[in-house]
């Protein structure tokens, strides 16, 4: 589920937004002025689940919403708060909406805001923010398992399949750069960068290739049966997702004290590691021994962790 910040000074109108929220299982925290918004996201750091958006009221006491994503960007990191803020104002200003959007505003509710307002304008920027932010990083992270391609030779399950294992890799280079070339012809139109996106994904899905190139990424680690069938899964249904893994599980091999896990709740000695944009992988540390539990869609995550509590 998506994760706010709701930055208000106002704890009645904090509260109202986090109940519409909260209503829909969605995580949120609450700053009430400029100091407690960059504590908050200063904290978030060493979290894996960064906020998909922060919902921004422009007066903030003295200061107002424009300073905040000033002290935002110098303090928390240039570019931050771009396609992930939603401001909210008391009044109808189109210099002022237009002040916000050059600072990536992607949303703009006017006083009082309906829960039906609020909810179409939450929704469309969590939207935008899938197809300008969150699909390219995805990509951005499946295209870097190219780099880590030369580890096949090491290991003896692959060799015989090395050919049907590089044409995949090549299918997938050959996609990526031609989704680079329609984003490049879409000049920014929101609905050609959603079909760009749309149409990569299908063709690699739709590509030949071979479920054992993971093999030499999850070499390092132990797996258990329930993980291998979650790879299965992904495979069959989301190609690019199964690339984002291969990179992520490089990385965390690694250099495994690097990582930005949390520690599932109820467990004992279950990680939680956020996988690209939307997927989760959980595994089990015992020492410097990892074992990779399951593997799923953030959209599985209550089920998953569920599934780690009761095994």
């Amino acid at each position: 589920m998506p994760k706010f910040l709701i930055v208000e000074d106002e704890a009645n109108i904090r509260r109202q937004w986090r109940g519409l929220l909260e209503s829909e299982n969605h995580s949120c925290q609450e700053a009430e002025d400029i100091f407690e918004t960059l504590e908050v996201l200063i904290k978030n750091q060493n979290d894996p689940e960064d906020f998909d958006l922060i919902i921004l009221d422009h007066h903030l006491g003295s200061e107002t919403g424009l300073d905040a994503i000033e002290a935002i960007e110098q303090k928390v990191g240039k570019g931050y708060c771009q396609y992930r803020v939603v401001v909210i104002t008391g009044h109808s200003n189109r210099n002022l909406a237009t002040e916000y959007v050059k600072l990536g505003s992607i949303g703009h509710l006017l006083k009082p805001v309906s829960p039906a307002q609020f909810w179409v304008t939450i929704e469309a920027a969590l939207e935008r923010r899938y197809i300008y932010i969150e699909q390219r990083e995805d990509w951005e992270k499946a295209y870097e398992v190219l780099e880590n391609l030369g580890i096949l030779e090491s290991v003896d399950k692959l060799r015989q399949v090395n050919v049907e294992v590089n044409e995949q890799y090549e299918i997938l280079r050959a996609t990526y750069e031609k989704l680079l070339e329609e984003l490049e012809k879409s000049k920014g139109n929101e609905q050609e960068i959603g079909e760009a996106y749309r149409r990569a994904a299908i063709s690699l899905n739709k590509s030949p290739g071979s479920i054992d190139s993971i093999l030499p990424f999850i070499q390092p680690f132990q797996y258990k049966e329930a993980f291998w069938k979650d790879i299965e899964n992904l495979f069959q249904s989301d190609r690019l997702g199964f690339y984002i893994l291969q990179t992520y599980l490089k990385r965390i091999a690694d250099n495994p004290k690097s990582l930005p896990i949390k520690l599932i709740a109820g467990t004992d000695n279950y990680y939680e590691y956020r996988v690209g944009s939307a997927f989760r992988l959980y595994y089990r540390k015992d020492g410097n021994v990892i074992s990779l539990e399951r593997f799923g869609h953030k959209k599985l995550q209550e089920k998953i962790i569920k599934y780690l509590r009761e095994n």
